[in-house]
């Protein structure tokens, strides 16, 4: 991978949508290019300058609308362009590139306020704000182990210490268990005590991390909670 395709990858990078190889070519860029470093700064800040600034709230179709996309739209890593000789600033095509980011960003942001009601006043959506606007903010979504509808996402930050659960379209638990978080740190599994019921379909939950994840699931446990995982996993995913 040359220079200047890893130069393309700073919004991918910001929305946590590169696969491994290409993570692994931009981090070991990103520490010495101020370009890439600004870059990912300014589209993490977009992200919480979005969520707070869409204080509208939506229709009531457009969540199942934004369901309906998710399921139905592949989630590729980004093209990478032709190798070219390193430019002296941004190339048009890398504008253009930006630009389309810009909009992927947008339309994440705009689900999760769907998901949330469009309430500015919703303190889920300052900590999910507070969140993405670090530096080393990640967002990843869980693999569906279960036979359950719904989905989970976690976004994270280690410097701030800080996680944001966001579970949508989910069955209601079953009398006396609850949906718990777990943050796995190699060979430890720790419980984040959510233990939320998802009584209107969601699980919206901020909670402290405690350690560096390696992987996150989720398990169906007693309401009142348990240190050591009692249900099968449910979701599930590698960082």
């Amino acid at each position: 991978m040359s220079d200047i395709d890893v130069h393309h990858l700073a919004a991918a990078y910001a929305l946590d949508a590169l696969d491994q190889r290409e993570r692994a070519a931009f981090e070991a860029h990103y520490e010495r290019c101020d370009v890439c470093r600004a870059d990912v700064l300014e589209f993490r800040g977009t992200m919480a300058e979005v969520a707070g600034a869409l204080s509208t709230p939506p229709p009531p179709s457009l969540k199942d609308r934004v369901m309906a996309d998710i399921a139905v739209t592949r989630q590729l890593s980004p093209s990478l362009v032709a190798p070219v000789p390193a430019p002296t600033g941004r190339s048009r095509g890398s504008w253009a590139m930006l630009a389309a980011a810009a909009a992927v960003i947008i339309a994440l942001v705009v689900g999760v306020v769907a998901f949330n009601g469009g309430n500015d006043d919703d303190p889920f959506n300052d900590e999910l704000a507070a969140v993405l606007e670090q530096p080393d903010s990640r967002m990843i979504e869980l693999d569906n182990q279960s036979d359950l509808d719904g989905m989970f996402k976690v976004a994270w930050s280690p410097s701030m210490g800080k996680a944001v659960l966001m579970g949508e379209n989910l069955p209601v638990a079953p009398d006396g268990k609850a949906y718990e978080l777990w943050l796995i740190s190699g060979d430890q599994s720790m419980a984040m005590y959510v233990l939320d019921t998802a009584g209107d379909g969601q699980v919206h939950r901020s909670v402290p991390t405690p350690a560096e994840p390696t992987a996150w699931a989720i398990t169906m446990e007693p309401v009142e909670g348990s240190a050591v995982a009692t249900g099968d996993i449910m979701f599930i995913a590698e960082v």
